[in-house]
C-alpha cells in the first residue's frame, strides 16, 4: 500500500540549536512515521536525507512530502519524485549507454570484414611456410647420410 504524507519539520528543530537542525529532522521524519503508521521498522532512503541535509546541518527545509510503502511491519519512505539533478544524471547515463551499444554494434559489423582481410594476407604467408617445411623434409628424406653413402659405395 502506498501513501503520501506531508511531514511538517520546522517546528520540531526550532527547538534544537541552530547547528544540529538538520540531525532534529531527520529524527523528526523518523518519529512521524513512526506515530502515523505505527510501524516498528522505519526505512528511509538516502534521498530522504540529501534532501533534508542539502543545505547543510543549519538550514532544513521547513516541510517535507515523503511516498511510503509498506511491507509488514518494515515502512520504506522515499520522496514521491527524484530531484531534477538525479534525473539529468540518469538521462545522461541512458544516452552514454545507446552511445556504447551503437559503437559496439559498429565495432561487431567491421571486425568480420578485418578478420577476413587478416585471413587473407595470412593464407599466402602460411602456405609458404607449409612449403618451405615440406622442401625442407624431402630433402631430408633423399639426402643419404654419410654412413648409408659409405655403405652403399662398399
Amino acid at each position: 500500500m502506498v501513501e503520501t504524507y506531508t511531514i511538517p519539520l520546522k517546528k520540531e528543530y526550532s527547538k534544537v540549536p541552530i547547528w544540529r537542525r538538520s540531525k532534529r529532522a531527520m529524527d523528526e521524519v523518523k518519529a512521524f512515521l513512526a506515530k502515523h503508521t505505527k510501524a516498528k521498522k522505519i526505512i528511509l532512503s538516502k534521498w530522504i536525507n540529501e534532501e533534508i541535509w542539502k543545505d547543510g546541518a543549519k538550514r532544513p527545509p521547513q516541510k517535507i512530502r515523503v511516498k511510503i510503502e509498506r511491507e509488514g511491519e518494515v515502512i520504506r519512505a522515499e520522496l514521491p519524485e527524484l530531484p531534477e539533478r538525479v534525473k539529468r544524471k540518469e538521462e545522461r547515463a541512458k544516452k552514454e549507454a545507446e552511445k556504447l551499444k551503437k559503437k559496439t554494434e559498429a565495432k561487431n559489423l567491421e571486425e568480420p570484414k578485418e578478420k577476413e582481410e587478416k585471413e587473407r594476407k595470412e593464407e599466402p604467408k602460411e602456405k609458404e611456410k607449409e612449403e618451405k617445411e615440406r622442401k625442407k623434409e624431402l630433402k631430408k628424406q633423399a639426402k643419404p647420410t654419410k654412413k648409408q653413402t659409405a655403405a652403399i659405395n662398399k
